[in-house]
């Protein structure tokens, strides 16, 4: 399976198209197998029913919780309580609504779409499988 670790851009988790985004970029060679391989990662997690585990944490609790390189909490001040969701052990912060766990997903029939990459922003499309 391709692995790629990018920094989070932004998100969009609205039933009318959405989407993920990362700041980097994947060559045109390597979409389709990203896709695919994406597939078979989401298919394995929501197999896994892993739930969905939101906490506030002060910035202290959330730099220790989101260590990955990828989670830019500088917005955030030491005062601040930060809502943080982690989903199959990737944490980040995030105010929106969330599956109560992953299988949720398979009922709602759900994958990941397709991908595009252009100007240094990779977008994955989600949502339900196009039959």
């Amino acid at each position: 399976m391709s692995l790629y670790i990018l920094p989070a851009a932004k998100a969009y988790h609205f039933l009318d198209g959405p989407y993920v985004e990362y700041k980097g970029n994947v060559p045109v060679e390597k979409r389709d197998k990203l896709v695919r391989d994406l597939q078979a990662a989401f298919q394995e997690i929501v197999e896994e029913d892993v739930p969905t585990k939101i906490e506030s944490l002060t910035l202290a609790e959330a730099e220790l919780v989101c260590n990955r390189d990828s989670v830019d909490l500088s917005e955030y001040s030491e005062k601040d309580e930060i809502r943080i969701v982690t989903v199959a052990g990737w944490a980040c912060p995030c105010g929106g609504t969330h599956v109560r766990s992953t299988a949720d997903l398979k009922e709602r029939k759900w994958n990941v779409n397709g991908t595009k990459s252009k100007k240094g922003v990779v977008r994955i499309k989600y949502g339900q499988n196009v039959e």
